[in-house]
């Protein structure tokens, strides 16, 4: 096939168009980005995760202040490890699926003494 048929300048305006299209979609990407960072971000809880206005005294919270939770969003209040209690108990339901949680034996009194019979009645 001949390069030359078609209409003279064709090449150039698919170019142009192609040009327009990527510089218009740009500018509503940047405009759909802005819009979103500006709905999404909570000023407030930022400050209040990052420990604003705790007067400067450390490990010690005003009284009335009380911990928020760390996973991204959430905002209730800590229960254990820095997590409220759906996510604390989400993450301990996970550690156990993955046999990664140690269980806390409970102490049993006596338990030397059963130790020792048992010990005893193997010999």
């Amino acid at each position: 096939m001949a390069r030359g048929r078609g209409r003279p300048g064709m090449g150039e305006w698919v170019q142009s168009l192609g040009e327009q299209i990527g510089t218009q979609l740009g500018q509503i990407i940047a405009q759909s980005v802005q819009r979103t960072l500006e709905t999404s971000i909570d000023a407030g809880d930022l400050a209040r995760r990052l420990g604003a206005g705790l007067g400067g005294r450390r490990g010690r919270r005003p009284s009335g202040a009380r911990a928020v939770c760390s996973e991204a969003g959430c905002g209730k209040p800590v229960l254990a490890k820095g997590l409220c209690r759906s996510h604390y108990y989400r993450a301990r339901y996970r550690a156990q699926k993955a046999g990664t949680l140690v269980p806390r034996g409970r102490k049993r009194r006596g338990r030397r003494h059963s130790e020792s019979a048992s010990a005893e009645a193997a010999s």
